[in-house]
């Protein structure tokens, strides 16, 4: 798939969830207000988290071996079984264990035990989301950007319509309630886009169950928990220290800036999905390898940077129009987080290049080392600052992220330059 053709998927992708997320953000922030807002972002993370636990890896695995098979269609449909099969026997007992911790769930993420419905409806659909899942990973194997795009963006509308029906009506409760049954709706989206593709089985669940498919799938689990897990986690738990040094608004602030983050980033952040860890991979020769990411950093991190500062510039006019006035105070939040994003792209630039090239284990083990710092940056900061320290903590971070994977690459590179057969003369 060409940069072009990855770039415009991602575009429209990204065009259709900016749209739909402004207006979600909207509905949400005048129904719910920043304590709600922020409750309900609490709610989400713990969803991710919870499906990256069991899905992540298997997933992983599933798109590069469906990638791998190409044409074998009783391979490809072998796999599918195998996984389905494989998070169906997990899920059950996951179910079963977030119904029976609802309370204390909701008591310690939500700050308030009466809230437990929300994870009630998550453990109901649960099954749902990880079927819905390997559909996803399914068509990215395949490389049918057009239907994963589809997918995300009709999945993005049904979540719009749950929320600006349920928020009006029922307050707090009707936004978790709308974030909670999301999974059961991406699945039955994706299962409509997938029925009539063929790289899906028709009966997805009767083509057995293969040990060796398994046991490669298992093998992406390490390192899909670090970057799925681990980092929903982290913003739990940099959340819950707002939380304890601000209250709940605090979140809703610091869980805004991140939304209008998430809407101008995810053109990048497609691009680098579809198209640079592929990129990476295939190229051999050193010099070709530079060449490349020199490319993406000369388009990726000057267009993200002048997003960022027209961002910044333009902050105070883009609360009240997504917001409301009630988070004004967000305005202080977006420089440390402007900064942090350009670091995070250059990070990330690097570190796809890594994954592609470098040992996993040892990737895994920077990926560790970062979370385990932007926690302990962000217990420093909040505690000195207050609820600007996060978006500090993040962009400190980065920097540092940024300059580890830069002289990771360069290691890569002169491995690979030394390993090149010499030129004849």
């Amino acid at each position: 798939m060409s940069l072009r053709l990855a770039a415009t998927a991602g575009t429209a992708q990204t065009i259709a969830s900016m749209v739909l997320s402004f207006i979600s953000v909207k509905i949400t922030s005048v129904y719910l207000g920043p304590a709600g807002l922020g409750t309900v972002g609490q709610l989400g993370y713990f969803m991710a988290m919870t499906v990256a636990i069991l899905a992540a890896g298997p997933n992983i695995g599933l798109v590069r071996r469906v990638a791998e098979l190409g044409d074998d269609r009783a391979g490809r449909d072998r796999v599918v079984s195998t996984i389905l099969r494989a998070l169906l026997a997990v899920g059950v007992p996951a179910s079963l264990a977030i119904v029976l911790c609802s309370d204390w769930l909701a008591r310690e993420l939500l700050h308030d035990a009466s809230l437990g419905l929300g994870f009630w409806l998550f453990a109901a659909v649960f099954l749902f989301g990880l079927v819905g899942s390997v559909v996803v990973a399914c068509a990215a194997g395949a490389k049918d950007f057009k239907n994963l795009a589809l997918i995300n963006i009709c999945s993005g509308v049904v979540g719009l319509a749950l929320m600006a029906t349920l928020s009006p009506l029922y307050g707090l409760s009707g936004g978790l309630a709308a974030t909670a049954v999301m999974p059961l709706a991406t699945c039955l989206i994706a299962w409509g886009f997938a029925r009539k593709r063929d790289w899906w089985p028709h009966r997805p669940l009767a083509h057995g169950f293969s040990a060796g498919e398994a046991r490669n799938a298992v093998t992406f689990v390490p390192m899909a928990v670090i970057s799925a897990v681990a980092l929903p986690l982290l913003q739990i738990l940099i959340r819950d220290n707002v939380a304890t040094h601000g209250g709940m608004a605090e979140v809703g602030l610091l869980q805004g800036v991140m939304r209008v983050s998430d809407m101008y980033l995810g053109v990048a952040t497609s691009v680098f999905t579809m198209y640079y860890f592929q990129r990476f991979s295939e190229i051999k020769d050193a010099d070709e390898l530079v060449r490349e990411a020199k490319r993406g950093f000369v388009l990726i991190v000057p267009t993200v940077a002048v997003a960022s500062l027209v961002i910044y510039l333009l902050r105070d006019f883009i609360v009240r129009i997504i917001f409301t006035e009630a988070f004004l105070p967000m305005r202080d939040l977006f420089g440390w987080q402007m900064v942090g994003n350009v670091l995070k792209m250059i990070g990330w630039l690097f570190g796809y290049l890594l994954l592609a090239k470098a040992n996993a284990l040892a990737m895994a083990a920077l990926e560790l080392a970062t979370i385990a710092v932007w926690w302990l940056l962000s217990i420093f900061f909040i505690s000195a600052q207050g609820t600007i320290g996060a978006p500090q903590a993040f962009a400190a971070t980065y920097a540092l992220y940024s300059f580890a994977t830069f002289c990771g690459v360069v290691a890569v590179v002169r491995r690979m330059r030394r390993s090149a057969p010499p030129t004849g003369g």
